[in-house]
């Protein structure tokens, strides 16, 4: 696989990851959003910090059988953590979770492209 076509997606991943868990710790914070010092948010802040975790640990393996169980793992994070968000009605951790699925996609598409 060609290092160069690899972080691109991952990083995108690494971005919502990152941009997720601050909506969803100022959603904890802020008692103007209404879900405030709730589980559901306690949930929704975990779930995009793993995310943070697993493109990071994509990134540092590569190809394998680990990567390949990660990348599964980050497809039903994505899916969960986006149900969730609409559930609370987090704009903010919704439209990470966006960017988050075109990460996700480009990242599965690059890694197809160059194998």
């Amino acid at each position: 696989m060609s290092k160069h076509m690899r972080p691109r997606g991952a990083g995108l991943l690494l971005l919502a990851g990152l941009l997720g868990s601050v909506a969803a710790g100022y959603d904890y914070v802020t008692p103007a959003t209404g879900i405030d010092h709730t589980g559901g948010v306690i949930l929704v802040l975990v779930s995009c910090m793993l995310l943070l975790l697993a493109a990071l640990g994509i990134l540092a393996m590569g190809q394998g059988l680990l990567a390949g169980i990660l990348t599964v793992l980050i497809f039903l994070d994505i899916v969960g953590t986006g149900t969730a968000a609409w559930f609370l009605e987090s704009e903010l951790v919704m439209a990470a979770m966006m960017i988050a699925t075109v990460g996700f996609f480009y990242w599965i598409t690059s890694r197809r492209m160059a194998q």
